[in-house]
This record gives structure tokens, sequence and C-alpha cells, in this order.
């Protein structure tokens, strides 16, 4: 089985075949490699012989240029053979004509470019469309090999650098479509490499990064673009780039103000005055276990409290006076704990405490101080009190 080969000519002439690159062929035929970047410029379409002749010695003079071309176009077809005999079968000749016409183990990435460029042209939906774009961007590694014995090379790398750009801006706006910020930076960047000069790409890299609420980052993208194109092409940013400025300057304010009215809104007092804050069961959970995140990250400790009031059920007759000792006990908390305790009700005759930095001896001395207060207004006859205290974190 004929092993594959890969003719790049998009940032460089390269032929890969087996593992190997093979980088020498302008050195070892300058007029070899430009027939074959003509040719398969092409597409497979016959060339005359005088036009060959014509593209590749100008107005130069030779004594029988038809020979010259001949002694070449043999000499390629040998190199070619040392690397594969399937890329030396992709050169061939007619009457009076010349073609590139690729075999089934070689593939060309300029020709995949145009077919790609071909396709985008037709029905796709947005899936489609992505998928050829992206493919088509990694293709372009850079612009066309340009060959010195190639006379109008130039508009065919010219052509060849636009289809890169107008598929790289197409990506972006179907990534636009769906918000893909982070994909739009990625792309932008790319292409961005091969081209650092080309504005609408600067510009919707700038845009993304203030989706992406990174608007200093656009901002100081925006300087430096605006600040090279003053030193390098003495020119003054372009309307365009002047009104996405504008935008990005209101949307940066609004960023600002947002942030602050958010600030302003999660600072906001609440609550309904000095004491504790409490919260059902569902919150108290969450609360502790953000708090034992916190305690493993920090290495600190805090106390998780627990107060029962009763030995077991409380009878039918006595429940009216367990619910005024709770009512009591819940007042008892507002009034003795600090703004940063957590106290919830888990039962229907218990409390559960969160303390946070507070070590084993003052929060044993605040149970004690409302377990007193407590009895002074309940004797111990009549509405038992029985409090624990148990560390939680490092300790």
């Amino acid at each position: 089985m004929s092993q594959q080969v890969q003719v790049r000519l998009l940032g460089g002439f390269t032929i890969a075949c087996g593992g190997t690159e093979y980088e020498n062929l302008p050195q070892r035929s300058k007029k070899g490699a430009a027939l074959m970047v003509y040719l398969i410029l092409h597409r497979g379409k016959p060339v005359p012989t005088p036009r060959l002749i014509r593209e590749l010695w100008g107005g130069r003079r030779s004594t029988n240029p038809e020979n010259a071309l001949k002694t070449m176009v043999s000499r390629l077809r040998v190199i070619l053979s040392e690397i594969s005999p399937a890329l030396s079968a992709c050169l061939v000749s007619g009457q009076g004509v010349y073609q590139w016409v690729c075999q089934p183990e070689v593939s060309v990435d300029v020709l995949e470019l145009l077919d790609l460029e071909d396709r985008l042209k037709g029905q796709l939906d947005d899936a489609e469309r992505e998928e050829c774009c992206q493919r088509l961007l990694d293709l372009y590694r850079g612009d066309l090999y340009q060959p010195d014995d190639m006379i109008n090379a130039s508009a065919a790398v010219s052509r060849l650098h636009r289809i890169f750009l107008e598929t790289a801006l197409t990506l972006i706006e179907l990534k636009r479509k769906r918000e893909a910020w982070n994909d739009i930076v990625r792309i932008s960047d790319a292409a961005l490499r091969i081209d650092d000069m080309d504005e609408p790409l600067q510009i919707e890299r700038m845009r993304a990064l203030v989706h992406l609420n990174r608007t200093d980052e656009a901002l100081s993208r925006y300087q430096q673009v605006t600040d090279r194109d003053r030193r390098l092409l003495d020119a003054e940013p372009s309307d365009e780039m002047r009104e996405f400025y504008r935008q990005m300057s209101q949307a940066g304010t609004r960023l600002r103000y947002n942030l602050d009215v958010l600030r302003n809104r999660l600072t906001e007092d609440t609550s309904d005055g000095p004491g504790p804050f409490f919260c059902d069961m569902k919150a108290f959970r969450e609360f502790y276990q953000i708090q034992m995140r916190n305690l493993e990250r920090l290495g600190s400790t805090m106390f998780l409290g627990l107060i029962m009031l009763g030995d077991g059920e409380p009878d039918d007759a006595d429940s009216v006076l367990f619910e005024g000792a709770m009512a009591a006990l819940l007042e008892i908390l507002r009034k003795n704990l600090r703004r940063g305790d957590i106290v919830t009700r888990c039962e229907e005759y218990v409390v559960a405490l969160l303390l946070p930095t507070v070590n084993y001896q003052s929060g044993s001395m605040v149970m004690e101080r409302i377990e007193h207060i407590f009895y002074t207004a309940y004797p111990r006859e009549r509405v038992p009190f029985h409090a624990r205290i148990t560390p939680l974190g490092s300790e």
C-alpha cells in the first residue's frame, strides 16, 4: 500500500511522506517548485506550454524555452519520485500542455482549502458551516509559498489571504449567534498571529473580551493597536474603531455601575437589628457546609451547639408551657448572641447554633449564660434545659 503524501504550500513549501518532511525542493529546483505551485493553483486544468514559459521565464531570453521546460519537468519528476512515485505521477504532460492531477495517495493543502471555499458558498447548516470554516483556518498555517520564478504569484497570495480572513470573520459571526465569546477570542488570537494588522479581527476580539467582562483588557488592546498604527502607518483610528471604542467605554462604565449596585445590595443591612442570624434547617445546613469548607482551607475552628428543652415529648397539658418556653429561649438567643452566630430550630423543642471564631472555654461560657438567663424565667422543675457544644474544624 502506497504511503500518503501531503503537499503543504501554506506557510512554506514542505512535502510530508512516511513521517518525513522534505523542505529542500525549492533549493534543488526553484523553477520546479514554481511550476508545481502554478499547476496546483489551476486545480487540474491543463496549462499550455506558452503560458508556462511566459509565467516562469517572463521576458528573459532563452534559445529554446520549450526544451528548457521539458528538461526542468524531467528533473522535477526525478526529485518527486525520490519522495513518492505517486507524487511524481501527479505531474502530467500532454500534447503541448501540462497539468497537476492529484493521485489518491496525495493531498494538497491549497486544493483542500479551495474546495472548502467552494463548499462554503453552498447550502449548509450552521454546524456544517462552522466545521468547514474551522478546517479551512486550520489549513492556513501562513501565506502561500511565493516562488521567485513565478511572476504573478502575488495575486494568488493575496486571494488566499483574503479567503482566510473572510472565513475567520464568518466563523466568528457563527460563534456570536451562540454567544461563544471564549471561542471568538481563540479564533481571533489564531488569526491575528498570521495577520496582526487586520482591524475587523482586532475589533471582534475586543468585543468578545467586553462580553467576557474583561473590559480593561479590551481597552488595553485598543490602546496598543492604535499606538502601533500611529507609529508604523502614521494613521489615526478609523471611524469603525472609534465607534467601537465609544461602545466599549460605555460598556465598561455600565459594568462598573452594575458592580457597585450589586455590592450595595449585598451589603445592605436587611436584618432586624443586632443579634444572631435566624434561618430554617435547609439554610442552616448550607451555612454549615460553607463554613466547614472555609475551616478546612484556613485551619481555623468553630463550634456547633445544641439546646434541648425537656426530657422527651411533653404531655398535651405541658405543650403550651413548652411553646412559651421555646419562644422565650429564642428571644434570649436573639438578645445575647452575636451577629455572626447562626441559629435554627431544627426540631420542635431543639435549637442548633453555629458559633464561629470562639474557643471552647468562651463557647461553654456562652451556653452557661444562656442557661442561667433561661432558668431565671423558667425554674428547673418545670422546663428542663439541656445544652451541649462541640468543636468543628482543625481541633
